[in-house]
């Protein structure tokens, strides 16, 4: 037996919410420095996304820094620092993450370079495609 209009409404229904459960913390993208993007659009596109990222975990080290300073009871100072600790640690995280597409692309031109000192031919790298 066929599906009733209103069967077919509920399913559509349904089915529009679900495209609508995007992570949009994939889509929160920020400007990145013209040094560090690498000119290769699949890379540059998730420096985008992990400078979005710094971006917060470096107003959240603002702001739990801000905490262990008008704090007054020791047990949230102590909270506050653990924090600021855990944020500073995601900034370090963050930005050595976002050096290691400059440290691939330019280990690969070295092993290109040694290869073909050695008459080995490697293939190009390949175009990515941007989501």
């Amino acid at each position: 037996m066929p599906p009733t209009m209103k069967d077919f409404q509920a399913f559509q229904r349904k089915s529009s919410q679900e495209d609508r459960t995007i992570n949009l913390e994939l889509l929160k993208v920020a400007a990145v420095k013209a040094t560090d993007l690498t000119g290769h659009p699949g890379w540059d596109r998730l420096l985008e996304q992990l400078q979005a990222m710094l971006n917060d975990a470096e107003r959240e080290v603002g702001h739990w820094t801000d905490v262990c300073v008008t704090t007054y009871r020791d047990e949230d100072s102590r909270q506050a620092q653990c924090q600021v600790a855990a944020a500073k640690a995601q900034v370090a995280l963050l930005r050595r993450i976002m050096g290691l597409p400059h440290d691939i692309m330019r280990e690969w031109e070295d092993t290109a370079i040694r290869a073909s000192a050695r008459g080995i031919r490697l293939p190009q790298v390949p175009a990515a495609t941007t989501p």
